[in-house]
């Protein structure tokens, strides 16, 4: 496969192509799939700083191989809008930054397909990242592409909305950059009240960087990044890393309503945690991270 180029950008849906982190791909069977990745070497938000790929760079590159995937092997038309439903993956190994690397590729194995009208609407597919030889990450998603018609009926008048500024709950206030392991405010995507003891999901849509195009609620990729955040201001360790993550998401979470981010530890250790993202007393999406000091 060639690492010289990336794909086009449209069939990983990105706008930016500096934010597309695939360059080839290759069908090896009926459900075997191979696609080669270059993960950034610096990124705003995809942090590098610790000389070690981001895990949450990993996490993007498995969903633009998903979204590609559909697009290129089962003809899911390029303007459908893509749900996640639910995703996982897990680090294997550290993904050290290195002037010259091994190359990263994804071997992708389709583990069930779901139809609508004889054609394939939704994919349960899992991936391999390797770099040469060695395995450094797995990751599995469940996704579905959706017809224009038919997310105008979910979505219920709110498809065309777009946010133009952070909303801050009243009362709160966004959390110091130091503390979650960012350079500047505007990458912080949490806010809270100290009175209340409460944190909330406040990204800022102005921020190019999280949003490489206006969409019309928060997508999984930014609440990822939220609980990240959420966990490492609640242990007080800035510089915690992910070693795995899984994650459903039951409901769309919108821009305008204040979206509580709560924190559970699941284990003595400290290392496991439950992050659930909550608006008007329902459950937007819940994830179990399990973090490390140093991948």
């Amino acid at each position: 496969m060639e690492y010289t180029r990336t794909v086009p950008r449209h069939l990983v849906h990105r706008h930016a192509v500096a934010e597309v982190f695939l360059t080839d791909y290759q069908l090896e069977s009926n459900s075997g799939y191979q696609v080669a990745v270059q993960l950034p070497i610096s990124h705003r938000i995809f942090d590098a700083s610790s000389e070690k790929h981001d895990p949450l760079g990993v996490a993007e590159a498995f969903r633009q191989a998903v979204v590609l995937l559909c697009h290129t092997r089962y003809d899911i038309p390029l303007h459908y809008k893509f749900l996640m439903e639910t995703f996982r993956f897990e680090m294997l190994d550290a993904l050290d930054v290195q002037p010259v690397a091994e190359p990263l590729s994804f071997s992708m194995t389709v583990d069930n397909l779901t139809h609508r009208d004889g054609a394939v609407s939704g994919v349960d597919v899992s991936g391999i990242l390797r770099e040469g030889a060695r395995h450094v990450a797995k990751c599995n998603a469940v996704a579905r592409g959706v017809s224009p018609e038919g997310y105008r009926r979910i979505r219920r008048g709110r498809e065309d909305h777009r946010q133009s500024q952070r909303i801050l709950p009243t009362g709160t206030a966004v959390v110091g950059s130091d503390r979650v392991g960012r350079l500047t405010d505007a990458d912080v995507l949490i806010s809270t009240d100290p009175a209340r003891h409460t944190m909330f999901c406040a990204p800022d849509p102005r921020n190019h960087s999280l949003f490489d195009h206006p969409v019309d609620h928060i997508p999984g990729m930014i609440l990822f990044e939220a609980a990240r955040q959420a966990v490492r201001f609640h242990i007080g360790n800035p510089a915690t890393s992910i070693a795995s993550l899984s994650a459903v998401f039951p409901r769309f979470t919108e821009w305008e309503t204040p979206c509580e981010v709560s924190t559970t530890p699941l284990d003595t250790s400290g290392h496991v945690h439950r992050v659930r993202f909550t608006q008007e007393q329902e459950t937007t999406a819940e994830l179990e991270l399990t973090v490390a000091d140093r991948l």
